[in-house]
């Protein structure tokens, strides 16, 4: 079987700045360059016919449909009724709300754990006067180490 073919000689710069053109344009309509091609052919030849205006015009609509259907092939568009929207759009909504209740338990737990140490620092400074011992009847006023361990290294606690 024999297919047509068209081979076309395009010498001059302003015939290969024309191609290149249309090679963009067909990629902007998302064809490939026969397809665009193809089209401009039938429009032209539509134009061209001596039927009336209203012919002109319907073979405009039946090379549009045409190239909405080679688009239509080529990028498939997820469809979806209203309801699946909005059933979307609410689950969407859920998840904003609980996530912004978990961030408040967690700012919550955070404040309960920041006043707890605040109450923990707060008794261990009134300990801290408290551990001046008195040692053979000296008080012993440079302890600040750990006592308890036989340790006095004159540092203070850190308080974290």
């Amino acid at each position: 079987m024999e297919y047509p073919q068209i081979n076309i000689k395009l010498l001059s710069e302003e015939d290969r700045e024309l191609v290149k053109q249309a090679k963009q344009r067909a990629e902007d309509l998302r064809l490939t360059f026969k397809e665009f091609v193809l089209d401009c052919i039938r429009n032209a030849l539509v134009e061209e016919s001596p039927n009336s205006a209203d012919s002109a015009t319907a073979a405009e609509i039946e090379a549009l449909k045409a190239q909405i259907a080679a688009l239509s092939e080529k990028v498939s568009i997820p469809s979806a009724t209203k309801t699946e929207v909005h059933t979307l759009q609410e689950r969407v909504n859920q998840l904003r709300v609980g996530i912004s209740n978990e961030i408040k338990k967690d700012r919550e737990q955070l404040a309960s754990l920041a006043l707890a140490l605040s109450r923990l620092e707060s008794q261990i400074e009134q300990l801290v006067p408290s551990l001046n011992l008195q040692v053979d009847g000296e008080v012993n006023s440079n302890s600040d180490g750990d006592w308890l361990f036989g340790e006095d290294s004159g540092a203070e606690l850190p308080l974290t």
